[in-house]
């Protein structure tokens, strides 16, 4: 009996969350959101992580390709962009691949408040970054 009861209460609180969703609120959002993204086509750089696209496969391939290297924060600067209420910081790394002088970059990318601190001069962070670009750098 216990199962048909917690399927009856999930049944129950299922109902309660839909009749609690705001679907036209949610539908107005990403229509923002959309629009806000207008004209980005799937292989563009969007500006707000590195190399990444607005491509998630496209991404994957990539990541892929690219040689693992490490990144050390020199300087975190805000650009003056938004993505909404959220900014977009230049961070300038420092980075070591194998085998090749370091060399200095800038990484563009939107950082939550909260993370802000693991950003600060001296954090370092695993890097990959493109054969073809070495400024075109991803996390990872």
């Amino acid at each position: 009996m216990g199962v048909f009861r917690d399927l009856f209460r999930l049944t129950k609180a299922g109902l309660e969350q839909t009749a609690r969703t705001d679907y036209v609120g949610n539908l107005r959002q990403s229509a923002d959101l959309a629009e806000q993204f207008a004209g980005v086509q799937p292989g563009d750089v969007t500006g707000t992580h590195g190399a990444a696209t607005a491509n998630p496969f496209t991404n994957m391939t990539m990541y892929g390709s690219m040689t693992r290297g490490s990144g050390r924060v020199v300087s975190l600067a805000d650009t003056g962009k938004r993505i909404g209420d959220e900014v977009i910081y230049a961070v300038e790394l420092d980075v070591t691949l194998p085998g090749a002088e370091p060399y200095r970059t800038t990484y563009k990318t939107v950082i939550a408040e909260a993370a802000l601190h693991g950003w600060q001069p001296g954090a370092m962070f695993p890097v990959r970054v493109s054969p073809d670009d070495p400024n075109a750098v991803m996390l990872g």
